[in-house]
This record gives C-alpha cells, sequence and structure tokens, in this order.
C-alpha cells in the first residue's frame, strides 16, 4: 500500500504541472487570471456535482462530513481546504505565465516542505503529530537553496532581475497552504470514506472565495470577460486535473504521511515541469544550468527527507 500511495503521489505530482501549464495557458488566452482560475475550478465544480447528484457513495461521503460537522466529530475548519486551493490556482495563473512551470514549481517546494514540518509537528493531518527530526529540518532547507539558485538562474538579465520576485513569494505562501490543505483533506476523508466526496468539498470552497474575488474585481471594474476562446484543447483540464490530484492527495496522506506524500508529489512536480518547460517554446529560455542546479538541490531535499522520516518511523516502532 505505501508503495502504491508513493507511486500514485508521484503521479499526482506529474499531472500538477500539466495543470500550471494548462492554467497559464488559459489565462494567457483569455487575458486575465480571474477568468482561468474560475474556468479551473468552476468546470471541475460541475463535474463533481454531477458526480454528487448521481453516484450514491459519494453523496453519502458528503452528507457523512456535514453530520459530522454538526455533532462535532469534526472540527468546521478542517473542510475549508478547497480555500487554499483557490489561492493555488489564482497564482499559479498569475505567476506560470511570468516565470514559468519549473521556477514556479520549485518554489511551491520550498513553501509546501516548510509548512509540511509544522502541519506534522502540530499534528494537523489525519496521521497525529509526526517527531521532526534534525534531517527533516535539514531537507526543508534545503529546499530554500534550491529555490534561491533557480531564482539566481533568472536574475542575469539585467532590467528584469527583480521581475520574479512577487510571483516566486506568491509561490512560496501558495505552497505552504497546499501542504495544510493535504493534511486537513486527510481528516475530512478520514469521515468522508470517499475521495470524491472530499474533493466535492474542496471544490465548493474553492469556486465560492474565486468567485467572492470575481466580485470584488467586478465593482472596482476590473473583470472582463475572456479576450478570446481560440485555446489547446488541452488548456481547458486543469479543473479535471485538479480532482485528480485532490482526490488522490487525501488517499495517499493516511499512508505516507503530510510531509512524505508532499514530497513526493513535488518531485513528480519537478521532474515534469522541466520537461513541460523545455517542450514549450515561450519557456525554453528559463532551463538552463542553474535551474536544472536548483531543481536537483530540491530532489536531493526530497529524498533527503524521505528517508529521516522512514528513519524516525522505525525508531518510534
Amino acid at each position: 500500500m505505501v508503495a502504491l500511495s508513493a507511486g500514485a503521489a508521484l503521479l499526482a505530482g506529474a499531472l500538477s504541472s500539466v495543470q500550471s501549464r494548462a492554467n497559464g495557458q488559459l489565462a494567457q488566452v483569455f487575458g486575465a487570471p480571474a477568468d482561468a482560475s474560475l474556468w479551473s475550478f468552476g468546470s471541475g465544480w460541475v463535474l463533481l456535482l454531477a458526480l454528487v447528484l448521481l453516484v450514491p457513495q459519494v453523496r453519502r461521503g458528503v452528507v457523512e462530513v456535514v453530520r459530522a460537522v454538526r455533532e462535532r466529530r469534526l472540527r468546521p475548519w478542517t473542510t475549508v481546504g478547497g480555500i487554499l486551493g483557490a489561492a493555488f490556482v489564482a497564482v499559479q495563473t498569475f505567476a506560470v505565465p511570468t516565470i514559468g512551470v519549473a521556477l514556479f514549481t520549485i518554489a511551491i517546494v520550498g513553501g509546501q516542505t516548510t509548512s509540511a514540518l509544522l502541519v506534522d509537528r502540530l499534528g494537523l493531518g489525519p496521521a497525529g503529530r509526526v517527531h521532526v527530526t534534525a534531517g527533516r529540518v535539514v531537507a526543508a532547507l534545503l529546499t530554500f537553496v534550491g529555490v534561491a539558485v533557480a531564482v539566481s538562474a533568472r536574475s542575469g538579465s539585467g532590467a528584469s532581475a527583480a521581475l520574479p520576485v512577487v510571483p516566486v513569494l506568491l509561490a512560496v505562501l501558495a505552497g505552504a497552504g497546499i501542504a495544510l490543505q493535504q493534511a486537513i483533506n486527510g481528516r475530512v476523508n478520514r469521515v468522508s470514506g470517499s475521495p470524491l466526496a472530499t474533493t466535492a468539498i474542496n471544490f465548493t470552497w474553492g469556486v465560492g472565495t474565486l468567485l467572492g474575488w470575481a466580485l470584488a474585481l467586478a465593482v472596482r471594474g476590473g473583470l472582463h470577460p475572456p479576450r478570446t476562446w481560440h485555446a489547446p484543447w488541452w488548456a481547458f483540464l486543469g479543473g479535471f486535473i485538479g480532482i485528480v490530484y485532490i482526490a488522490i492527495g487525501a488517499v495517499v496522506v493516511h499512508h505516507l504521511g503530510v510531509l512524505v506524500a508532499a514530497l513526493i508529489t513535488l518531485t513528480g512536480q519537478l521532474v515534469s515541469a522541466v520537461v513541460i518547460d523545455l517542450l514549450s517554446p515561450s519557456a525554453q529560455g528559463h532551463v538552463g544550468p542553474q535551474l536544472l542546479l536548483g531543481v536537483g538541490l530540491t530532489l536531493v531535499a526530497a529524498l533527503g527527507a524521505g528517508v529521516a522520516a522512514q528513519r524516525a518511523r522505525r525508531v518510534a516502532r
């Protein structure tokens, strides 16, 4: 089961990079990150709503979560992971066209691994408190070295040196939120018994959050309809990919723990992100020796944290 969970987490990571590219492409075509974010979450939510209405097991899972909250078996704040997911997609649609999928993913790693340490230490995940060892701390810190190296690869272009700073910082914060989202989704999934029901609850909160953002933009006159709908077919699959990513995350966190699940997922993200940037004519120039060195350091950090976590589990047993 651990091996299957690790493979699923690796697949989820690879799909997440594809989602980053799809949502970034859609933001460029639509001419607005808000429109792309609403499409990504909205299309996924419509599909999940159909599953809730048509599949009894998914519907029972949603009802069970609502009952658990009413009976105080599940704290209400554990059900709002979709807000963090909405923030991630919003940052994704804004940052990826500027800094590329690979650098965006490396920044996500920095935020997610550090946040996962805190989440495990506080016991917010379904496995409860997980001991944080010195090896795991060093591995998490090494991810930020990878971020710094990757960012420096973009800072040698003169006037554009300061360009990536804001999107990179936002990506770090979004990554920190994703680690917390995975932890609380694991708690919700334990009650619902259905990854799709857990994902439906996430998307409902996410759609509500993005609609609030769109309303605020509309009041200020900053919301506009999509400039054009002429985009590659794969650019419209962000919502579907998000469903698969969240559903996998809600299951594997039970078997791997928050930090290890996050690091294996991010390994898949990093490798596929570099491949995607190399295949994209607009992003090929972002991939150079320093960026690849940043990816290598981050992968070493992921491996080190995983080994440290498994060693801590053996000592505990």
